[in-house]
């Protein structure tokens, strides 16, 4: 074949830190490419990874990770730090056009072949590439005849100012440090005088055959017109299928050059999310000929689908005037959503495909259709949307604009517009992706109001329009009170997080049935992650009681303390192993009423997305998976309660008194897109002794793509009952096969009485506030009495 792809990752590079300015006044860029006194002491680097991880890897510094480690490493964002690679060049790639390209460099850099300059770069996700062939030397030296330089800047402080174009490093969700490093893999390209550049797939879908339209960006290198055939076939990937193909000849004018060619699939296999049928993809192979030969090929996995939105039913055009309901291939796609939290780790050398594979198959197992990866994370590389391909969960991805307010300046507009189409560009054909987003709580506060950021976020908009059909939304949430001063509908989109923040000020059964809007992005609930893991990165003389470390990595000691009082009835601290689970199992609890009580609201409401399921470093906060992999007990809450057909318990509070009637609801909501006729509900309640004292059960016919009502449960409390009572749903068909199972454990206490000890606890908790301020130090006031 005429394209050849050398790759430069791996562990052979070397790196070392400068002072700005240092490593071009001693020469490094210009060294040649022989075994060198000068860098033998250099550290060895893996490419794609961090500058952190190959230090950490070096003995330079601690785990960033353990204890309060990560601010004894910030000094690492004050220096240069020079990436070297040796390596000989394949004697095939002799003769043709040859790029050195980079995927990703987080986050500006300067690079050098042989000595030479080849240019500069700004941005983490935008690829850029030189063309070098005529710098290359084709001998074969030991370790290399070749020498690659990259001068990585020190990372930029203010997030402000690279918002859209770098991770989001800064506000209450990072400890210090600025990541930064060559994060994306590098490699040489060698290719004839014409190539396919990329692609962009649309899809025509009639009742069983599918039209793929394809616009391919062909690179005519030389001076004169080439006449090329491009063709394009498509196969079965997890399936058989016969091959579907298509060709057509073009006149290319020197330069770039999209070309158009359509794919007629009989009997089309479509890409549906998991729930909604299999996610079928397809093989595509591009080719480019010339003369009867074979010039270039590239190859990729598409699927064929189809998106649209619709208004949700229920809102007036006063309440809701952007549509918030997915359909794929004409099909209700309620999202039982999660945000992502990923990647596995901000610090980009600590990834691997084996940790993708696995959160990724826990998201699955989770029964969760959609990730959300908002805007404080970046938006995920290709082995992620490969994955989330072929397990069916769809992606909502935004950029990387949150919690600033943002210039809309032109030169910033225009820098920031290229990096989110180069973004969209790279990750538009994958099936998974079925939304972008521009700012996450961008919105947010009066200094946004006064702010450019709505000027950038409809800027941003358009400049997405013109690479995707996928649709975009401006930002979340648009319904709070500062989207309303800005014109933004009341019922459009809120986020469901002060339940968490306010540590029980609200009780659940208060909060979370308040908020009426189309679809809610985000909601909050956090838990400590397991004895085992936090030994692993909270040293050992702080585990308990809990010392700094704790608070450094996010926990609010308060809110979790305030959780634990409104699920349990005390702070549960009488042990470090009572005080884990319990903030597992009320992270759990509040997870399992929230998301249930915003599903039976379908279609009203279209989705719902809890927020984390996985955590970039190790937390006390928000994953229901760990940083380590590891499931919370709260993941099996979120388990069950998104089945995707499940008995659902309605119920005005969680504590009921001793010689009362509890009365609940009982709803079975399906995603599913087919019925399930003459199904039992049955139900039962179990009472504080651990004595079945109730059963009932309805007939149903269970609707297809439904929520409603079939029952009612009454059952008097004993009047000498204490602790809990637990009621028990599930579905039955007619062959007595359990389709789907539900439970609850319910207080036998007083609302108001456990509100005012959660009130008492939390004044107690403003006071430290008022003393310490917002710091994690207000939780180990002695770190202020230092001798």
């Amino acid at each position: 074949m005429a394209r050849m792809i050398q790759d430069l990752c791996g562990k052979l590079w070397q790196m070392e830190k400068m002072r700005i300015g240092q490593g071009e006044q001693e020469g490094f860029h210009v060294l040649p490419a022989e075994r060198q006194g000068t860098m033998f002491s250099w550290n060895f680097a893996s490419v794609p990874g961090d500058v952190y991880t190959d230090l950490q890897r070096a003995g330079e510094i601690e785990d960033p990770y353990f204890g309060r480690n990560m601010h004894k490493a910030k000094w690492v964002q004050e220096y240069e730090w020079w990436y070297v690679r040796r390596f000989n060049v394949d004697e095939g790639m002799k003769g043709k056009r040859i790029f050195l390209e980079f995927e990703g460099v987080d986050y500006s850099c300067t690079v050098w072949l042989n000595g030479h300059q080849l240019g500069s770069h700004e941005g983490m996700f935008s690829s850029f590439r030189f063309e070098v062939g005529h710098l290359l030397n084709y001998d074969h030296w030991a370790g290399g005849s070749n020498q690659v330089v990259v001068k990585l800047d020190p990372p930029p402080k203010n997030f402000r100012n690279v918002g859209g174009k770098k991770v989001n490093f800064s506000g209450d969700y990072f400890t210090g440090l600025i990541p930064f490093g060559i994060w994306r893999p590098v490699r040489l390209i060698a290719t004839d005088d014409v190539k396919i550049e990329q692609f962009r797939t649309e899809y025509k879908i009639g009742e069983k055959d599918a039209v793929v339209q394809l616009q391919v960006e062909v690179n005519n290198m030389t001076d004169k017109p080439q006449t090329v055939g491009i063709r394009a076939e498509l196969e079965g990937y997890q399936f058989t299928s016969e091959c579907f193909g298509a060709m057509v000849e073009k006149t290319v004018k020197p330069g770039i050059q999209i070309v158009e060619l359509d794919v007629e699939v009989k009997d089309a296999k479509l890409w549906w999310p998991w729930d909604l049928g299999n996610p079928n993809l397809y093989t595509l192979d591009l080719t480019l000929h010339q003369e009867g030969k074979e010039i270039d090929r590239i190859s990729d996995r598409i699927g064929i689908r189809e998106i649209r939105m619709e208004m949700n039913p229920g809102f007036t055009p006063e309440e809701s005037e952007y549509p918030w309901t997915f359909f794929i291939n004409g099909k209700r796609h309620f999202l039982r959503s999660a945000c992502w939290g990923g990647q596995p780790s901000f610090l980009y050398g600590r990834n691997n495909d084996k940790k993708y594979e696995h959160r990724l198959r826990l998201v699955r197992e989770a029964n969760i259709n959609n990730l959300r990866i908002f805007g404080w994370h970046p938006p995920e590389i290709p082995k992620f949307y490969r994955l989330c391909d072929e397990l069916g969960i769809t992606v909502w991805t935004n950029f990387t604009f949150s919690t600033q307010a943002f210039s809309n300046e032109p030169s910033f507009v225009e820098s920031v517009t290229k990096e989110c189409a180069e973004i969209v560009k790279q990750r538009r054909n994958h099936p998974s992706n079925i939304f972008w987003m521009g700012g996450e709580e961008v919105f947010f506060t009066d200094a946004h109001v006064e702010s450019g950021n709505l000027e950038l976020m409809e800027a941003v908009g358009k400049a997405v329009a013109e690479h995707t059909s996928v649709p975009y939304g401006l930002a979340s949430p648009l319904s709070n009170e500062f989207g309303q001063k800005m014109g933004f509908k009341p019922k459009e989109s809120q986020h469901a997080n002060e339940h968490y923040y306010g540590g029980g000020r609200q009780l659940m059964e208060e909060f979370y049935p308040s908020l009426d809007c189309a679809i809610i992005p985000e909601l909050t609930a956090a838990s400590a992650p397991s004895i085992e893991s936090l030994r692993k990165f909270i040293p050992e003389d702080e585990l308990w009681p809990p010392g700094p470390s704790w608070g450094y990595h996010w926990a609010d000691i308060d809110i979790l303390q305030g959780l634990n009082i409104e699920v349990f009835g005390d702070k549960r601290m009488s042990s470090l192993e009572e005080f884990v689970e319990s903030t597992q199992i009320a992270q759990g609890t509040v997870l399992q009423y929230a998301l249930e009580l915003y599903r039976r609201r379908k279609p009203r409401m279209s989705g719902v997305s809890f927020c984390h399921f996985i955590t970039h470093w190790p937390d006390i906060k928000w994953g229901i998976v760990d940083y380590y992999g590891k499931k919370k007990l709260s993941y099996d809450y979120v388990k069950r309660s998104y089945q995707p057909l499940l008995p659902s318990l309605e119920f005005s509070r969680r504590r009921w008194k001793a010689g009362e009637w509890f009365e609940g609801n009982i709803w079975v909501i399906n995603d599913y897109h087919h019925a399930y006729e003459d199904v039992q509900i049955e139900w039962e309640v179990i009472d504080h002794k651990g004595q079945i004292v109730e059963r009932g059960s309805v007939t149903a016919d269970v609707e297809p793509d439904s929520s409603r009502e079939y029952g009612k449960i009454r059952w008097l409390i004993d009047i000498g009952a204490t602790g809990h009572f637990v009621v028990r749903l599930s579905i039955v068909n007619r062959e007595k096969a359990i389709l789907s199972t539900n439970e609850y454990q319910l207080l036998i206490g007083d609302q108001a009485k456990i509100k005012q000890v959660i009130m008492e606890h939390l004044n107690e908790s403003a006071k430290r506030r008022e003393e310490y301020g917002h710091s994690y130090y207000r939780y180990n006031p002695e770190l202020w009495e230092l001798e």
